[in-house]
């Protein structure tokens, strides 16, 4: 019971971190020691894990014990768990994540950024030898993450937040006026050229959620597809949204196993280059920014971070700097706990 209600808890603050912008799954997962199991997990999924569950569906001979073999492949069990985690974190901790950001904004990413630099341990020490091509992946991942945050323009980044906020009040209007014609949907006046576009932007979005340290609305705002897809999501156009889906599904399942058989071939190096990525998110992480508010009462008001700022001295320094400390120290008392652990079982 103690394994499962840990497991939950690992799902909950996989999702609790998907919440927050410029924290990832991938980095919550790899902090918690639980990364590469479940790619492998993940990676196991197939067209025999559908086989056999359509044949307990059907109530074929043979299929309950086929489909238990097939769940254990998978780490059925596991996964579910993570699942429901999750599932429990979007619904109840999405409102409270929401308070946390506009009240205690810098504090929250000070909680996170000690979270994520302690949780880096984890990963080197799964490394069991760490050379010149370990170091050498550790740097390019980590100056890939730096490339792609420091790449995206403060302007763009307000001009894309007031964008959002006026697709907002757009719905607003459309509810209150039913009369008005629905706009076509992006889908709607493409070929299929731009529907294998979305499919191909679901499955390259999801495949960065995976990777530690890096965000899949980021890359689907540089791949142009991001307000499209948001749009047809308000607009309940329900091809887009399968469409775009689809192509998450496939990403998911495709990009776990290439990750899964990397993992398997060069583990030192792979690890050391996920290693990376989550340090190079701490720049994304750093509390203190310059930002605007854009949006209304009516649509709710948007904070935008944009250029990175020294420390003021004051109150709100302060409380950042404790939630730093305890965000860290969590994890280093997990670590330790870990370590006592281990050497109990191992003694």
């Amino acid at each position: 019971m103690a394994a499962v209600f840990k497991t939950i808890l690992h799902g909950f603050l996989i999702g609790v971190a998907n919440i927050i912008p410029g924290v990832s799954g991938g980095s919550m997962a790899l902090a918690l020691g639980i990364y590469e199991r479940l790619i492998a997990a993940v990676g196991n999924i197939g067209p025999g894990t559908l086989t056999a569950a359509l044949g307990v569906a059907g109530f074929r001979d043979g299929a309950k014990e086929r489909f238990r073999t097939e769940w254990r492949q998978i780490d059925g069990a596991f996964l579910s768990w993570i699942a429901a985690g999750g599932a429990v974190a979007v619904v109840v901790f999405s409102r409270v994540m929401v308070w946390l950001l506009d009240q205690w904004h810098d504090p929250t990413y000070g909680f996170f950024t000690g979270l994520i630099l302690v949780s880096i341990w984890m990963p080197v020490k799964m490394i069991r030898r760490f050379g010149a091509v370990e170091g050498l992946s550790a740097v390019v991942g980590l100056g890939l993450v730096l490339a792609l945050t420091f790449s995206a323009d403060s302007e763009q980044q307000l001009s894309d937040a007031k964008r959002k906020v006026e697709m907002k009040q757009a719905q607003i209007k459309q509810a209150a006026a039913p009369e008005v014609a629905q706009a076509q949907s992006p889908l709607g006046q493409a070929g299929a050229t731009r529907i294998a576009f979305y499919f191909l932007c679901g499955a390259v979005a999801i495949s960065a959620m995976v990777l530690p340290g890096v965000s899949g609305s980021f890359i689907m705002i540089l791949l142009g597809a991001y307000f499209e897809v948001l749009q047809a999501v308000n607009d309940w156009d329900a091809l887009v949204v399968l469409v775009f889906m689809a192509g998450c599904a496939a990403g998911l399942l495709l990009f776990t196993r290439l990750l899964k058989w990397v993992l398997s071939r060069w583990h030192d190096p792979t690890v050391a280059w996920l290693a990376g990525l989550m340090a190079g998110s701490l720049a994304a992480l750093w509390p203190f920014r310059k930002f605007e508010t854009v949006g209304d009462d009516n649509v709710g008001l948007v904070r935008v971070d944009l250029d990175w700022i020294n420390p003021p001295t004051d109150a709100n320094t302060m409380w950042t700097l404790i939630a730093f400390l305890v965000g860290s120290g969590l994890v280093a008392a997990f670590i330790k706990y870990d370590q006592a652990k281990a050497q109990k079982k191992g003694g």
